[in-house]
């Protein structure tokens, strides 16, 4: 239905030849500027004489000193036209403008603001095409016309066949009120917080393309103070306290009304009781009839009636074919492409840009305003553009469009990291970041991406390590992997399985990170060949295994010579890693009663700790000293210190709070609380407070997640048994393999009680 022919072909193929030289006009004018001056060198000597006579000499001067200064300056400004700098867009999506002149839903908007005030949750549902988000918008500007009390997020993903998770739809509610969407691990985290950012505020939430019950379901019942709008197509059953309001077909004379405003008066004069067939024909849909009504009013040679006669020969359900292969037929050669293209794309959305990408033209603006004017795309999110689920399942996907979609998103992704954490930069990853996630994950990967899907899984690895989101890290990196194997790029892929291995040493699993290891070390027979970052995860995954000193030394050396002398912030995260290394050594001296020794370790791991700070304030990096003043604190604890200990502990959380980093902050805590149980006087409840509220932002494995649960069920005797058996599962890791001391005292001490 939307091939296209080979006449068709030729003309995009001149089409598009035709819109990349006008693209590249400044250069061909700068070219005959260049073609005239050689014309003028050749006829030099007889202009120097005339000029020599015009002008004086002062002036000659002055013209020979300006003219490669003039020069350089025009070049300047050609080449800086050509660049395709990024596209500021708003950090927070702006909430939609109010739709004006809806036909026949006066009645169920009434009903959304008068529900609105009663109830806690307002659900708007009705099938695709029935203008259910329109609805919504209209009545939410009714709650309140202020801008700074109306919040929007569009729910709607990029995957065409799955909907958005809970989580990313919690995380995504967050980033709309201002919270920090990396502070929660599960969907029911966020309630407590979007309870906090609505109290008592009188904002009005929406939450719009909705398409399960099951993603919104941690909300609030209710905020005081404020009101939560849901619009959707959900497709499971919503909860017997949630009584929807229902959109259904509109009226016949709703009908009629909606299409005859697209319909000249005379044509609905002359055809009345065809236009009311075609209402029937539309099944009341709104959107059919809108749809149907822009195709007439760009045909006017065609009257209702033979519309009329020509659907007649078909059964009803064919109709969309029927008026798509018209629309189709009428299309200019980009547009027609670009439609096939849209159609057939894994990805649900893409912003004017990215059209453009997959074209191998300039702009796309002409092509995407000619679909949208025929219905057969939408505009959603201000300048993003996307095909109807009618419409889907195009041709075959081109390699060649896929390929220049893939570089256009690894050039922005490239340009937008560079620029974090400013806010035009993480408004535009905040749009865009389950698109990349998308392209990364495309089962056919096309041969040649390999390097641009690895730009684009860097991008998105600085994006979620700024906002803490390990989960959607460990997917990019997962994606990347198997793409690259796929495409056959063995750097690639090493880059990849590091960064597995980094992420679940994070999350406190170091038998998978082992795992992912082994898998990069594979593709790197040779020790010496291996890149900074693998010696670096080696030394990582020894100290996490167990208390080879003399492997994980030797690992740390390896990586400082493969690192560059300039590397400030690599430099700094050797020396933070030797610090732990010699505060591992340290206690373990401590335990076996050498404690002179382990002192001697303690202070001169606070040494390298300082050198450490320093590198890291000279690169800027304060995830980097965040860390340093975290070891910082644990040294002069070691070293009995408790005044210094409790002033580093304190900078480290501040510094982690900054960076949005949950885990580290939580660390922070356990750590203060272990401080205070070392107090004599010190307040049981107060120690809980910290452990509890350290709790839900730890990684669900690892060691401080084990050392919370046993120390509150020390403190909880009530609850002993519960914490006991979480820090246990907390240790689980470990089980099966090589373990560190302190995982084996751990363990020794969770068993005990």
């Amino acid at each position: 239905m939307t091939d296209i022919s080979r006449k068709d072909r030729l003309r995009i193929r001149l089409s598009r030849l035709s819109q990349q030289a006008g693209a590249h006009l400044p250069e061909l004018g700068l070219g005959g500027l260049v073609t005239v001056g050689g014309t003028v060198l050749l006829l030099q000597e007889k202009l120097m004489e005339q000029v020599a006579e015009w002008l004086p000499p002062w002036l000659i001067v002055v013209l020979i000193l300006a003219l490669p200064v003039a020069t350089g300056w025009l070049t300047h400004v050609v080449r800086n036209r050509r660049k395709d700098p990024p596209q500021p867009i708003f950090h927070r999506l702006p909430f939609p403008d109010r739709v004006d002149g809806l036909v026949g839903r006066d009645a169920e908007i009434r009903q959304v603001q008068e529900r609105a005030q009663e109830r806690g949750i307002v659900v708007v549902q009705g099938a695709m095409g029935m203008g259910t988000s329109a609805v919504a918008v209209l009545a939410t500007w009714g709650l309140t016309a202020d801008a700074r009390k109306q919040r929007y997020a569009d729910l709607r993903g990029p995957d065409r066949d799955h909907p958005e998770t809970p989580l990313s739809v919690a995380q995504r509610v967050l980033r709309t009120l201002d919270r920090p969407p990396g502070a929660i691990q599960e969907p029911q985290d966020a309630t407590a917080q979007v309870v906090e950012a609505l109290t008592g505020t009188d904002r009005v939430l929406l939450l719009d393309n909705v398409s399960t019950w099951s993603q919104i379901a941690w909300l609030p019942p209710r905020v005081p103070g404020a009101h939560i709008v849901v619009a959707g197509t959900l497709t499971d059953e919503l909860p017997q306290h949630i009584e929807p309001i229902q959109l259904g077909p509109l009226a016949a004379e709703d009908g009629q009304r909606l299409l005859a405003r697209h319909v000249a008066d005379e044509r609905v004069k002359r055809d009345p009781k065809a236009l009311g067939l075609l209402v029937d024909a539309c099944l009341g849909t709104p959107l059919e009839i809108i749809r149907i009504g822009r195709w007439l009013a760009r045909n006017r040679q065609v009257t209702l009636q033979n519309l009329v006669d020509d659907l007649r020969s078909g059964s009803v359900d064919k109709m969309l074919d029927f008026v798509l292969e018209r629309s189709i037929t009428q299309l200019r050669p980009l547009a027609k492409q670009l439609f096939v293209l849209l159609a057939g794309l894994p990805i649900a959305e893409v912003d004017h840009r990215a059209a453009a990408a997959l074209l191998g033209v300039p702009s796309a603006d002409d092509a995407i305003r000619e679909l949208a004017e025929l219905g057969l795309v939408e505009s959603v999110r201000m300048t993003r553009v996307r095909v109807g689920g009618a419409f889907r399942g195009g041709g075959p996907l081109e390699a060649a469009a896929w390929r220049r979609l893939v570089e256009h998103f690894a050039d922005q992704a490239d340009a937008f990291a560079a620029l974090l954490p400013g806010e035009e930069a993480r408004a535009w990853f905040a749009i865009e970041d389950r698109v990349l996630l998308q392209v990364l994950a495309f089962g056919n990967p096309v041969p040649k991406t390999a390097r641009a899907l690895a730009r684009i899984a860097d991008g998105l690895e600085t994006w979620f390590r700024l906002e803490q989101r390990h989960e959607d890290r460990l997917r990019a990196a997962e994606a990347l992997a198997k793409a690259a194997k796929a495409l056959g790029d063995e750097h690639v892929q090493a880059t990849a399985e590091l960064r597995q291995c980094a992420i679940l040493l994070t999350w406190g699993d170091p038998r998978k990170a082992r795992q992912h290891f082994n898998q990069a070390a594979a593709l790197r027979v040779k020790v010496e060949s291996w890149p900074a970052e693998l010696h670096l995860q080696h030394a990582a995954i020894l100290l996490a295994s167990g208390d080879e000193f003399t492997a994980v030394e030797s690992a740390l050396v390896r990586y400082g010579q493969a690192l560059s002398g300039g590397d400030l912030a690599g430099h700094s995260l050797r020396l933070t890693n030797v610090a732990a290394l010699l505060l591992r050594k340290g206690q373990t001296l401590d335990h076996d009663g050498r404690d002179r020794e382990a002192q001697r370790l303690y202070a001169d791991a606070r040494i390298v700790l300082f050198e450490s700070l320093r590198l890291a304030e000279q690169a800027s990096d304060p995830s980097a000293a965040a860390h340093g003043q975290e070891l910082l604190a644990l040294a002069n604890r070691y070293l009995e210190q408790p005044l210094d200990a409790k002033s580093d502990l304190q900078k480290a959380e501040r510094l982690y709070a900054e960076t949005a980093d949950e885990i580290g902050r939580a660390r922070c805590l356990v750590q203060r609380a272990v401080a205070l149980l070392d107090e004599p006087d010190h307040q049981p409840d107060e120690v809980v407070a910290l452990l509890e509220e350290a709790e839900p932002r730890l990684p669900p494995a690892g060691v401080s997640m084990a050392l919370t649960h046993l120390h509150l069920a020390r403190l909880r005797p009530d609850r002993a048994a519960e914490h006991r058996a979480a820090g246990l599962a907390a240790l689980a890791p470990w089980d099966g393999i090589a373990e560190p001391r302190q995982v084996s005292e751990l363990r020794a001490s969770l068993s005990a009680l």
